[in-house]
């Protein structure tokens, strides 16, 4: 073929915007990833390329003709070289080369060397494309073998991206698919339209597309923390899991932040979060540790590099322990961390269970013997018990399912049924029953106990609207509030929604509070508490005697009773028990509290608490808690 002008102008514009791309590249600190050295190699071949093909048509019309075959062998590798990059890039940006090895490394890599021979042969056998001794250049009866191997790694390239497609994030898809079509178009038009340059101009837009959307480290990268952000890792995992790639997470939740961390000023403590994600991230690589929030760090790794669930098995475990065992500086000031560390192996592990209870904290760690707490295999098991009731819990949010049983009170003075205590209830369809301890516990540390608080005072409002139990006798119900519904700054408008919703007045439901409401006391709960008063709500103290409460607490905030704890009543069998009872509810009266005992299952702890001075009475001895229609016919009968 001889004679054809070629319009370089999109070879040099290509060039330009590869430059730029380079510049971005090497100015822009970002984490080191097989991703990232990818691109910076795609970067060079469109570069190579692009000047390349200027060149060979430079040295042609110069008449150099050996130069010009030199520059235009480089410009058709580097091209099939830049689709086959291009490839493993899209790969890697779907994930998918986590189930590579070096077996599909070698086989993907075939046609690049069999273009590389090619090219080699072409500069003695001229059977591609060649300049001839006058600089004409001619193409060869094997010309059609270079497109068909640029071909095989874009068909496959874009076969990878529609197969793995729900692998990618959906932000990422249409950009990933706008670049491919953008390619495209440039081949098909530089095929039609031969002098058209265009090919290399459309793969460095594709480049500049990337390095705003795939290359910009402030969309990856936690600023304060220098590590993958959340997305990331959410992406990475989701990836790993859907693919069944086998990985280990290790998940690092430090623990005592808010007590230790309480004397640090905002950039101290910020500092000290990023000392912890530096070591971290010296441990295992920088491009394995991901910030799942400030203070929980999630590390993936191959799961060869963690083999058990052990710290005793496991190098980067031991590590991991001797490096929270130290004391951490900050400034001049020196602080120890206490790290409650989760191992869970991918795909086994991930079965019912959830991120969030994987970094879960919970409660009742020990940490006496180390700065750090491994929970193991069997841990994980309890985290999956745990992620099923907190599913089950948050079904019956959502379905309102809750049941809500009544427990009578019995009044000493008017020897009568004078109120009744809502208990909640749980009977899930999967699960069955699960006892209240359990599932309220699992919605005060999921955050859902708000939620659940408030669909009971409904089905207890609804209740009283439906039987009208104060026909029966019933002056007040007792209902229990956990000390976490008190950090809901809006409980005092979701209440009273409910209460005018079925016309039921506010001295109708007695709040009871568990003694442990004085540990939650600050500022926010006060405020709660005044409002909630002022409102026109009353209050017991539930389990008084348990340790935390006083008289000057009971006191201050206008409890109208207060309910002792069943354990002092079942304690009271030898003298010692019986006078340390007596005088609870002697210190209780003399300031006039109603004492209501829980818990009295027999006729000897009735003479017990009332000769004592007990005014109301709850335990098993009058009933135990009943279903709605029960405890309504139960009242009946005591009334009838």
């Amino acid at each position: 073929m001889t004679g054809m002008i070629y319009n370089n102008s999109y070879d040099i514009a290509a060039v330009m915007l590869s430059v730029c791309c380079i510049l971005y590249f090497a100015m822009t600190k970002r984490i080191k990833h097989f991703k990232h050295t990818l691109y910076a190699i795609l970067c060079g071949c469109v570069f190579t390329g692009s000047l390349s093909n200027i060149s060979a048509g430079a040295f042609a019309a110069a008449g150099y003709p050996f130069a010009a075959n030199i520059a235009i062998n480089t410009y058709f590798f580097v091209n099939v070289l830049t689709m086959c990059i291009f490839g493993l890039y899209i790969q890697c940006i779907s994930g998918y080369l986590m189930n590579w090895h070096k077996k599909n490394y070698i086989f993907y890599s075939i046609p690049a060397a069999v273009t590389a021979l090619l090219i080699a042969a072409n500069f003695f056998l001229h059977f591609l494309f060649y300049y001839d001794a006058d600089c004409n250049y001619t193409r060869g009866k094997a010309f059609l073998l270079l497109h068909f191997l640029s071909a095989m790694y874009l068909i496959q390239t874009i076969a990878g991206l529609l197969k793995n497609v729900v692998f990618i994030p959906k932000r990422k898809v249409g950009c990933l698919l706008s670049g491919l079509g953008v390619v495209v178009a440039g081949i098909v038009i530089q095929m039609i339209f031969r002098q058209l340059q265009i090919q290399l101009f459309t793969e460095a837009l594709m480049l500049t597309l990337m390095a705003i959307v795939f290359e910009n480290a402030s969309l990856e990268v936690d600023p304060d923390l220098n590590v993958y952000k959340r997305k990331e890792f959410l992406d990475y995992y989701k990836t790993a899991c859907d693919l069944k790639r086998e990985m280990t997470l290790i998940a690092v939740s430090l623990v005592n932040t808010e007590q230790l961390l309480s004397t640090l000023s905002g950039e101290e403590k910020a500092a000290a979060f990023r000392s912890v994600c530096e070591k971290l991230s010296k441990k295992v690589g920088h491009h394995n540790v991901y910030a799942y929030s400030a203070e929980k760090y999630a590390v993936m790794l191959d799961r060869s590099s963690v083999k058990d669930y052990s710290i005793v098995e496991n190098d980067f475990l031991i590590a991991l322990e001797a490096m929270f065992n130290q004391s951490w500086s900050v400034g001049e000031k020196k602080v120890y961390f206490n790290a409650l560390v989760t191992v869970i192996h991918l795909p086994d592990d991930v079965d019912s269970v959830t991120l969030d209870s994987v970094f879960h904290r919970g409660r009742n760690l020990n940490f006496t013997d180390s700065n750090v707490v491994l929970r193991d295999h069997k841990d994980v098991d309890i985290l999956r018990k745990r992620t099923r009731m907190l599913n089950a819990v948050r079904r019956a949010c959502e379905n309102r399912s809750f049941l809500v049983y009544y427990q009578p009170i019995w009044s000493v003075d008017t020897q009568s049924i004078v109120s009744a205590e809502a208990l909640v209830r749980m009977d899930d369809p999967e699960l069955g029953f699960i006892p209240p301890d359990e599932f309220i516990s699992a919605a005060e540390e999921y955050g859902l106990i708000s939620a659940l608080g408030e669909i009971v005072l409904e089905k207890v409002c609804e209740f009283c609207a439906d039987y009208h139990p104060e026909q029966y006798g019933i002056e007040w119900i007792e209902l229990n509030v956990s000390p976490y519904q008190l950090g809901d700054a809006n409980i005092v408008q979701k209440f009273a929604r409910i209460l005018q919703k079925y016309n039921i007045p506010v001295s109708f439901i007695n709040l009871e509070l568990t003694e442990t409401v004085d540990v939650f006391r600050n500022g926010i709960f006060e405020e709660t508490l005044k409002q909630l008063r002022e409102y026109g709500f009353t209050f017991s103290m539930d389990d008084y005697g348990t340790g935390y409460s006083n008289l000057a607490n009971l006191m201050s905030n206008n409890y109208r009773t207060v309910k002792i704890d069943k354990s002092l009543l079942w304690k009271a069998t030898d003298q010692e028990g019986m006078d340390f009872l007596m005088i609870t509810v002697n210190q209780l009266k003399s300031i006039k509290l109603q004492v209501l005992q829980e818990g009295v299952e027999t006729k000897e702890q009735l003479d017990i608490i009332t000769s004592f001075g007990g005014n109301l009475i709850q335990g098993y001895y009058f009933s135990k808690p009943l279903p709605d229609r029960e405890f309504i016919a139960y009242c009946k009968r005591l009334a009838g």
